[in-house]
Formats: C-alpha cells, structure tokens, sequence
C-alpha cells in the first residue's frame, strides 16, 4: 500500500489539500496494523488496503486532469515524482529487510526473500505470489515482504492510467467507460474467487475497480458541498463492519469487498461532513496518515520476522514493541528520508540506480541459493533438510498435485505371505513408511501403502470430494488383500470433523479386519522444526535435543485417543513417545543431520524410524487368522 500522490504535494497545481483524506488514510493503515498484529483484533482488518485503493485512484486522478485541464499534463513529470515518492522509504525498507533476513533466515527462505526483493523493485510482487504461499495461509508470517504486493497492483495500474485519461477525459461517454471497466473488473473478481481465490485476491484485473471507483469520483467531482453526515457515517460505519466482521476464512474479495470500497467513496465525497471535518481532520490522525505509506512498509517485515525469531508465539508485549519500533521507523522515514529526498529536483535516477542495485541483490540471492555458507557447518545440515527429500513421497503409492501421473495400483502392495500391515493416510501417513520400511528387517511383516496429500483416511468425505475418488479406490485394494492391521494416519488436528472417519471404521469392522490401529498426530510445529531449532541454537549456542516453545498441545492428541476409545479401535500415542515435560523430541540421538521434523508436521526419515522403532511393541502385534488363508492382492480395476 503506497502513500499516493496525495493532495499536498499538489504537483505544481493549485489542488486544494483535505485533511480528511489523511485522516480516512489513517483509518486504513490502523485497520491493517491491527489486523497484522492480533488478526483475532480485528479479524477483517485486512481491507484497510481497499480502503486505501480507493484513496489513492481519487488523489492521483485529481492531479492528472487539474494538469490535463490546465495542459501541463507530462507522463515523464508523473512517473519522475512517482520516483520521488515510492523509491525512498522502499528503498530504505528493503535494505534493512534484507541485512535482517541474512542473520536469521534459513537458505530456502533467504531464498525466497530475495526473488520477493527482486519482483518489488519490479513493482510486480503480487504476480510472484500467485505461485506462493497464499495471503491468508498460516505460512504467509514467514514472508517478510508479502506485504508488498499491494505496492504492485497500484504501481501495475499506474503505468497504463495516466495514458488511458487524457483519452477518457476527451470522450464524450468517458463515464460509461469507466462504469463498463468497473463492472467488468469487480465481476471478473466475482467469477475468479470460487476456484482461483489468490488470482482473484492478487490480480491487478480483478482489484483495478477499486482504484477506478476513486477515479470515478474524481472525474466526475462527485463530491458534495453539503454536510452530508449520512453518507460519511454510513461509510465508516460499512468500513469498521467489514473490519470487525470479515475475516480470512471468506472468500474474499468477492462481493464483500464492496463494503470497504463504498464506505471509502462514501467518506471521500463528504468533505463538509462533520466526522471529516472533525474526527478524521485533527492533528493526530492526519499525522498518522501522513506516515501510512513507510508504517505499512515497516510494521510487516518486523512482525514476520518477530514471528520467525519467536517460532510463531510471540506475545503481546513482543508484538506491540515491534509495532512501537515501526512507527519509530516510519516517523524517521517520513523526516530524514522520504522528504529531504522527494524536495530534491534530480534524484529520480539516483533513486532509480539504487533501487535496481537492491534488485540485483536480490536476483544474486536467488542464484546463490540462499547463500547456505552463512551459516555453521552443523547449522548447514539442519537447514538443508528437506521434506521431499523422504523415500515415503518418490513413487507413485504417494498422491500430490505436484504428481499427477502418480496413481494406486497392486504395485503398493507387497506380495509374499507373511502378516500384512496396510497404511492409509494423508501425506503425514507416507513419512512413516521409510520408518516402517527399516522395520522389516527386524519385524516380520509385509507393507501396503496409500496416501495422498490432505487428505484423510475417510470415505466419502462431504468436506473433501478431490480425496473420495483415491480414498475409495485404496479401501477396494484392503479389501481385495486381507491385511492383519489396518494403519490410519493424518494430520487429525486438521480435520474439522470426524463423522467421515466413523464410517471408515464401521467398515473396516464390517471386513473382520483383525486390528484397526490409529496413529495419533505428530506434534505440529508453528514454523518449521528446522527454524525452531536454529532459533535455539542463536540463544542458547548448543543444540538443542529438545524444544518446548511454538509446538502443539497435547489436546489434538486427547481427542484422538477419546475417539479411539468411544469407537472400540486402538490408538498408538505418536506425542507420548516423542514429547516429555521438557519438550518435544528435535533432533535424533543430538545429531544435526537427524532432525526429527523435516517441517511443520512431516517426519524425516530418521524421525520416521525412531518413532516407528518406539512404537513396534505395540505395532508389530499379528493375531492368527482362523480360517481365513492369506491371499496376495487381486487386480483391482483403477479410477482416477
């Protein structure tokens, strides 16, 4: 969110100044700055960025068609005060991010931070994410500049408005134009959010009539002399609803975001009214909004990286001191930055150099890999576990989209006749097999696998319909091959309901399956294991064997075992044999290159076989068959 040409700078025109629109830009970035910090605060705060698409196509365009009108419009003027005004705070930003990311970021992050520094110098941030972690994900605080891609969507329309208004401003149906782009735009939002939720959320297409509907009232000076207190309450008050009451778990944008965009028109074309004259124009919140634009650059970087250093628990001193310390930030920007250098006449190309420098950084990060060699030799091996790197997601027995030729056959069966032991699971399920493959050299059994990424062991799911097509199929080989236990396994804190895994069971039984065994959750990390432990390492300077901090409760665990028990199956406790009063485990036998948890949830193959080889007492347990000879499995015909 960028600090629009805004109606003090006046660009040489007489534009009259309002401080109300200052005081509407405080409103946005408070909105946003709270919702950042605690989003249970304000858990729709994230349309403060509406708020401020519909400020700044207003400011801009006020100045365009002054210029236009007085012809003295220049796209080389617009774009060298464009310069002046956006590169001196980023570039400040970006740098700091950058020296911050080198002490404390993992290679694969650093990584990432530096095609993110890359792609804001390009103004196109919110492209890069399209193929990222999505603003919403729990995993969107490990990207210091995901804010930024708000910066692109508004610089993305800036390059094609100021050619296209001198065209509008002569046409005699320039209005109906604008109205038809508006339409199209917010539909194109609605269209896209039902299947493609980031494109809709990140695309310059589906956000530009937002910026429009603040051009609209721009170039039709629909702003009114009167009060016009109605219409400013009903604005803040549509604006503060959708704060308050929105939250991430919506489709958003969608219809919603009308609400922030008209309660944003609403204010802006009530000047005279008493909440603009009064509230939004006194001295504090015009101060506010006059450092929004370095407060929004500063306040996401510290608290991701607040977030980062404190394995996602920070509390709420933490939280509160790093917004304190952003707004010391921007206050400095604002002073000793971002005016000393925009009141310069000819550094727009200093301004320009210095930013493509930060780009080329950023782009030798990337080729570098993260540069790994800033870190210990020990710290090294942490930092480059991966999770694909697991024997459990190779082959085909192992679903993901990221496989698509991947699919269940016969194949994920083991023949021979020895008992069989018949994995079924999510993603979290395939990292116990290189656990339960190592195993068979000391146990005598044989292993059928079937998992897929997210998706449970339930049939039939209502929640899930992309999983009930495989899940079904994987039920049809148990059937066919007979097995002695029947492993179920997944990430189960993750899972809304369990009605789904009641039906599972009840037909398992039906099967006379002679041991149906739950396998409780892996303890859940808040962001990533391998981070926690470096983390660690940074304070305590030894390795840590176990970590307590920014690890997940017993509670997913209890309500396993309580469901086990109220449906007469067994439950092997996964927490219980890897977490004690000091911690959950972390590294296997101390040793950096056995980190137990290749991420948030999935187990590393020496993780895999330590818990595999902590629980085979009650695992490795086969009753005889009466009766019932074993069989290898029958060809099952395959449906995808």
């Amino acid at each position: 969110m960028q600090k629009a040409a805004g109606y003090q700078e006046r660009m040489g025109q007489p534009v009259s100044y309002r401080p109300d629109i200052d005081g509407l830009r405080a409103v946005s970035i408070l909105l946003v700055v709270g919702y950042h910090a605690h989003p249970w605060l304000l858990p729709g705060g994230f349309v403060g960025v509406d708020v401020f698409f519909v400020i700044s196509g207003f400011l801009i365009t006020q100045i365009l068609l002054t210029q236009e009108r007085a012809g003295r419009f220049s796209i080389a003027d617009f774009y060298t005060r464009r310069v002046r005004r956006i590169f001196p705070a980023l570039i400040a930003v970006l740098a700091v991010t950058y020296a911050i990311g080198w002490l404390i970021l993992l290679p694969e992050q650093f990584q990432l931070l530096g095609k993110n520094i890359a792609a804001g110098v390009l103004f196109s941030s919110n492209l890069l994410q399209l193929g990222q972690t999505g603003y919403f994900a729990p995993d969107a605080a490990e990207n210091p500049l995901l804010h930024l891609w708000s910066l692109g969507v508004e610089e993305q329309f800036y390059i094609f408005w100021p050619l296209a208004l001198p065209l509008l401003a002569r046409s005699q149906h320039r209005r109906r134009w604008l109205l038809a782009i508006i339409v199209a735009s917010f539909a194109a939002g609605l269209l896209t959010v039902i299947n493609q939720k980031d494109w809709a959320f990140y695309s310059p297409v589906t956000r530009m009539w937002e910026l429009l509907v603040g051009c609209l009232l721009a170039e039709t000076k629909f702003v009114r002399s009167e009060r016009s207190n109605l219409s400013s309450v009903v604005g803040l008050t549509a604006i503060v609803g959708s704060a308050l009451f929105l939250d991430r778990s919506l489709s958003f944008p969608g219809a919603y975001v009308v609400l922030p965009v008209i309660g944003a028109a609403l204010i802006i074309m009530s000047p005279n009214s008493a909440l603009n004259c009064i509230i939004l124009s006194n001295k504090a919140m015009v101060r506010i909004g006059l450092i929004s634009y370095p407060l929004y650059l500063w306040h996401w970087p510290l608290l991701s990286y607040l977030d980062i250093l404190r394995n996602g628990v920070s509390n709420f001193l933490e939280i509160w001191a790093a917004v304190l310390a952003a707004v010391v930030l921007s206050i400095l920007t604002y002073l000793y930055v971002e005016t000393p250098l925009r009141r310069r006449p000819h550094i727009a190309p200093k301004l320009a150099f210095g930013l493509a420098c930060i780009g080329v950084i950023g782009i030798a990060t990337v080729a570098a890999s993260g540069f790994e060699a800033r870190f210990p030799a020990e710290l090294q091996q942490i930092a480059r576990v991966r999770t694909q790197d697991s024997a459990g997601f190779h082959d085909h027995c192992f679903i993901s989209v990221k496989k698509p030729d991947a699919g269940f056959d016969a194949s994920c069966i083991e023949p021979g006749g020895q008992p069989l032991v018949f994995l079924w699971g999510d993603s979290t399920a395939a990292a116990l097999y290189p656990g339960l493959k190592y195993a068979e050299t000391t146990h005598d059994f044989r292993l059928a696998r079937f998992s897929q990424a997210a998706c449970a062991p339930i049939l039939d799911s209502p929640r899930n319909e992309r999983c009930n097509g495989l899940n079904a199929l994987a039920f049809r080989y148990l059937q066919s091959s007979r097995p002695d236990v029947v492993l179920l396994h997944a990430t189960w804190g993750d899972y809304r309901s369990l009605d789904g895994l009641e039906e599972t069971i009840s037909r398992l039984k039906a099967l006379n399956v002679p041991r149906i065994v739950i396998v409780g959750p892996v303890p859940v990390w808040k962001r990533t294991l391998p981070h926690a432990i470096i983390n660690t390492y940074r304070f305590r300077h030894e390795l840590p064997k176990r970590i307590a901090s920014g690890v997940s409760g017993p509670e997913a665990d209890e309500a396993m075992r309580e469901f086990s028990l109220a449906h007469g199956v067994e439950y092997i406790s996964v927490r219980r044999s890897v977490c004690d009063p000091e911690g959950c485990l972390a590294l296997v036998n101390g040793s950096s290159s056995e980190v137990f948890t290749t991420d948030r949830h999935h187990l590393s193959e020496a993780g895999s076989r330590f818990l595999i080889a902590s629980i085979a007492e009650e695992l490795f347990v086969f009753p005889p068959r009466i009766g019932l000879p074993r069989t290898e499995a029958i060809a099952v015909p395959i449906q995808r």
